[in-house]
């Protein structure tokens, strides 16, 4: 164990000197740059100059962007899901970097656990700290990410019902998508439909936009949608209206199917503290009673 707490206590030096020779180095360079970034998903953001630094090193040495690789790429789309794709670079590069920061300020603080503690508690709590830090970011992404694709599938139905509303009343195809694009300013699937009409105005094709439109909401109706969208501009909208139509019952069927899911999983949820409720009632109830009956045996 002691030989143990010297390793430990050596790492957690190194680590400490990394950490202040990057506070020096760097806070001044990167102070600011990330205030508009939400904190409830990139927490403690205000130490992330320690990754941008080491980051900034390591492309200066190696002459070679993080970004220029398949693993990136993927985090990338997924990233671009949330913040959109011309973000997706940047919070890639600000993921990079919360997670090199959490490790340089974590890992020696658990590292110090094990030599305050001296047991295997102290081993334990110095490998959990750091695990629990850098798991708790990736899954604040994962629950953004998830929480905008609930989102725009339960504004979906509404939003092809619009539509087709719209289109079978005589109103042109594009018109129809940029009045249903402003009618919403809250929800998320609106936003990428104006997202998406900057994209058309500045010269993108429709083809393309609508692609990148299904990019970003990252859910297979959204695909199939796109794909009828694209037909009913190209070929006109008398030969798509019926297959917008369906689309909009399916949708409504399946956000029906959604709720009552959700409902089983709520009652799932609450039948654990409904049974502990009971047999703690049964625990109040009883004991007095035979503690009773016993006494005036």
């Amino acid at each position: 164990m002691y030989g143990l707490m010297l390793i430990c206590a050596a790492l957690a030096t190194i680590l400490c000197v990394i950490w202040l020779y990057l506070y020096i180095k760097f806070k001044k360079q990167y102070s600011g740059m990330l205030d508009g970034v939400d904190s409830k998903i990139f927490a403690f953001k205000q130490i992330y100059f320690l990754g941008f630094g080491v980051i900034e090193i390591y492309e200066h040495i190696k002459r070679y962007k993080i970004t220029a690789n398949a693993k990136a790429v993927k985090k990338m789309k997924e990233l671009a899901e949330v913040f959109g794709r011309p973000n997706a670079e940047l919070y890639y590069y600000i993921s990079a970097a919360a997670t090199i920061s959490l490790v340089l300020t974590f890992v020696p603080l658990g590292l110090m656990m094990v030599c305050l503690v001296q047991s295997a508690t102290g081993v334990l709590l110095g490998a959990l700290i750091p695990i629990a830090v850098i798991n708790g970011l990736r899954t604040s992404i994962i629950t953004a990410i998830k929480d905008k694709k609930d989102s725009i599938l339960s504004e979906f139905p509404r939003m092809v019902s619009k539509l087709t509303l719209l289109v079978n009343a005589g109103m042109l195809v594009r018109r129809a998508w940029d009045e249903v694009a402003k009618s919403n300013y809250e929800n998320a699937l609106y936003e990428e439909m104006r997202n998406t009409s900057k994209d058309i105005q500045e010269g993108m094709s429709i083809k393309d936009a609508m692609d990148s439109f299904a990019d970003r909401c990252g859910l297979k109706e959204i695909r199939k949608f796109a794909s009828i969208y694209v037909q009913a501009v190209n070929r006109g909208a008398s030969e798509s209206i019926a297959s917008m139509k369906a689309m909009a019952d399916d949708a409504w069927e399946q956000k029906k199917q959604i709720s009552k899911q959700k409902g089983e999983i709520a009652s799932q949820k609450l039948l654990v503290p409904n049974l502990i409720m009971f047999f703690g009632i049964i625990i109040v109830v009883l004991v007095p009673m035979i503690a009773s009956i016993m006494g005036s045996f």
